[in-house]
């Protein structure tokens, strides 16, 4: 693959605008296919949210966590990962190393580790929760089904409501939000809210982000088994343009684009910033949706109907320290701009090739609102300073053995991604924007198509990956719900 700043060529099969892992996974199965693929990305580096970076012997990621799907599971709709480096070719360039439990929830008075398999993480929940057996493991069988029938729903094309003889629980929870269904099944709100802990992953609490979605989340990773990309997650995204340079894709980088070009009503082609124009009949942003239609197309090439409802639609190894049960408090208080909790991540605990001998990498991460009271430049020292506070409640000490301390913003995620403010989840997740009521991989200007985390079927890593294997399928044809 070329890192080079100007094409080779000015005339291609697919120019996918963006390496971030949406848009890499359908480069890679286009390139496959034998298209001949360019892929065009700002930064100096592939991978958007996937990339890492290195600061005075430590590699840090910029945003992911922990992945799912990296093995192959006797579990309808898993494997995602598996199944995509594994067909590419590119298997062997990850090791994914195991991380059981895959995450710890406390607050004051609560402990509770989940384990990466279905009837441990079960067993995990009921012996703290044993009035609440029967609702937890109903709650658990309902987000499995629902996993098993959104993956058949996916490869068959057909939805709940044009086939709901073979979606039932789909249909029942479409419109269902997590809190809506957890509040049918378990009656104590610390088991409710234990349950619910990984919300923070979907960026939406219990009230608001939909059932449907958290329930695919969760089962990824309580049934498939949480993984660690070892080398940082940068080693995946590499894996993905290795597949394409297999099979004779061209990568740019540092290669803004300036406009995606329209003519006589479809896209045909991109402006890069440096004044080279590429040519071809099918463009994929793998960019901000918004910013796709507003700044690289031109709002005036779409129909009103599609500009409204993109206008409206909403923004938006790990330990989780609530400062109690309540979800919702939790949520709000970031959207106030003081967040109350936070996560923290040690990846060296499974990878110590990111930090120097016997020291380690600790992640600290809460959610806040990208549009704050006040310039995020001046906000940041503050905030950092507060997060590292409220670490050294639960580390005490944690000053003292810092070596280290970067800090980054909802504006430093925009400055890299493009992503309007710094949004790492796209739109949200509630009810009305899943399945269906998310945006299309396919719209309404010829030869233009969306992959990422703002298009079908939604974000984290998994969603991004379908998403890519979505639109490539639909570009080649092969789509079952074209």
């Amino acid at each position: 693959m070329r890192f080079h700043e100007e094409a080779a060529h000015d005339r291609y099969d697919a120019i996918v605008v963006g390496s971030g892992l949406g848009g890499l996974t359908c480069a890679a199965l286009l390139a496959r296919a034998g298209r001949r693929v360019l892929i065009v990305e700002r930064h100096d580096r592939p991978g958007g949210y996937a990339h890492a970076f290195r600061r005075r012997g430590y590699r840090f990621d910029s945003a992911v966590h922990l992945v799912s799907g990296c093995e192959p599971v006797p579990f309808e709709g898993g494997g995602v990962l598996h199944d995509l480096l594994s067909e590419l070719g590119v298997r062997e360039r990850c090791d994914f190393v195991r991380v059981d439990p895959c995450y710890r929830v406390e607050w004051p008075g609560m402990t509770l580790d989940a384990p990466c398999e279905l009837e441990r993480f079960a067993e995990a929940h009921a012996e703290r929760f044993p009035r609440e057996a029967k609702g937890i493991r109903g709650f658990l069988e309902d987000c499995l089904t629902i996993r098993g029938e959104a993956s058949r729903a996916e490869e068959q094309g057909a939805g709940p409501l044009r086939r709901p003889e073979r979606f039932p629980l789909l249909l029942r929870y479409r419109r269902a939000t997590l809190a809506q269904v957890l509040g049918a099944r378990v009656e104590d709100p610390a088991a409710r809210a234990a349950l619910a802990a990984l919300w923070p992953y979907l960026g939406l609490p219990p009230s608001r982000v939909s059932f449907l979605y958290f329930a695919t989340m969760l089962t990824s990773y309580v049934a498939d088994g949480a993984y660690y990309c070892r080398g940082s997650f940068q080693a995946f995204a590499d894996a993905l343009v290795a597949a394409a340079v297999g099979s004779g894709g061209e990568l740019l980088l540092r290669a803004p684009v300036r406009r995606i070009l329209v003519e006589q009503g479809r896209a045909v082609g991109v402006l890069l910033e440096n004044g080279q124009c590429v040519r071809a009949p099918v463009v994929i942003s793998n960019a901000d949706a918004r910013q796709t239609v507003d700044e690289l197309c031109g709002a005036e090439h779409f129909p009103a109907r599609y500009l409204n409802d993109l206008g409206a639609a909403d923004l938006a190894h790990e330990t989780f320290l609530y400062p109690g049960p309540d979800h919702e408090a939790a949520h709000a208080s970031g959207l106030g701009g003081a967040p109350n909790w936070l996560s923290l991540t040690v990846p060296t605990l499974v990878d110590p090739s990111l930090a120097p001998a016997g020291q380690h990498l600790l992640v600290l991460t809460t959610l806040v609102d990208g549009h704050a009271g006040a310039p995020w430049r001046e906000l940041k020292a503050p905030r950092t300073e507060a997060l590292l506070r409220r670490a050294e409640r639960r580390l005490p000490g944690l000053r003292d053995s810092l070596r280290l301390a970067e800090a980054a913003t909802p504006r430093t995620m925009e400055r890299y991604t493009r992503n309007r403010d710094g949004a790492i989840y796209g739109f949200d997740v509630t009810p009305a924007q899943v399945g269906p009521g998310r945006l299309d991989n396919r719209t309404p200007l010829a030869g233009l198509y969306l992959a990422g985390h703002w298009t079908r079927p939604g974000g984290g890593v998994a969603g991004v990956v379908r998403s890519g294997v979505r639109t490539a399928n639909l570009v080649l044809g092969t789509d079952q719900s074209a």
